[in-house]
């Protein structure tokens, strides 16, 4: 990731000699984000893999004045991008249907007692918006649901992104299901053993 982290600065910088070593190296990371993402939402994101990696490649590519910090800031911007192409993705598709039925996703791989459970679909909509109020108030907290649902990260490799412990990871993932499920009027699974 270091080499990644590398790649960005020297492009940020103007280098246009690393775009295909940086494509090299983050399509990939991208890719298997993308993947997770399509796995996780089952047939109800007709959205391919390969499609979602693309667009949050575009969206990457145009990051251009960010200033690349580390693996955690990597990290945190592609789960960022994740989610915007997934919710943007969502509203286009919501808004095709002109006032029908809201589209859910399922969260099959996800287990119960890690989620807000609602029967087994999750609005993701509803999702983003409580999320991004969510974030006002507790922007480490909101992170760790980001890198969780939208990078698919573990509990272990958030720590480590973050800097962070594993329990702190858990306190945060804790408040935050509890906060979102009050906000989403949903009843949380049961708490997770130690």
């Amino acid at each position: 990731m270091s080499s990644i982290t590398e790649l960005l600065d020297r492009w940020k910088r103007g280098d246009r000699s690393v775009e295909d070593a940086l494509a090299t190296d983050i399509y990939p990371v991208l890719r298997e984000l993308a993947r997770a993402q399509v796995r996780r939402h089952g047939n109800a994101l007709t959205l391919r893999a390969t499609e979602l990696a693309n667009e949050a490649y575009e969206r990457l590519h145009v990051q251009q004045g960010v200033n690349w910090q580390n693996r955690a800031h990597f990290h945190a911007i592609a789960a960022t991008l994740m989610r915007r192409v997934v919710v943007d993705y969502l509203r286009e598709r919501q808004a095709e249907k002109r006032g029908g039925d809201q589209l859910f996703i399922a969260l099959d791989d996800m287990q119960q007692r890690e989620t807000p459970s609602q029967g087994d679909h999750v609005d993701w909509l509803a999702v983003d918006q409580a999320l991004t109020e969510f974030a006002q108030a507790a922007p480490d907290a909101a992170r760790v649901v980001e890198l969780r649902l939208f990078s698919g990260l573990t509990k272990e490799e958030i720590a480590e992104v973050c800097g962070s412990s594993r329990a702190t990871v858990g306190r945060q993932w804790r408040f935050a299901r509890a906060w979102l499920a009050e906000r989403l009027d949903v009843v949380p699974g049961d708490e997770e053993p130690g």
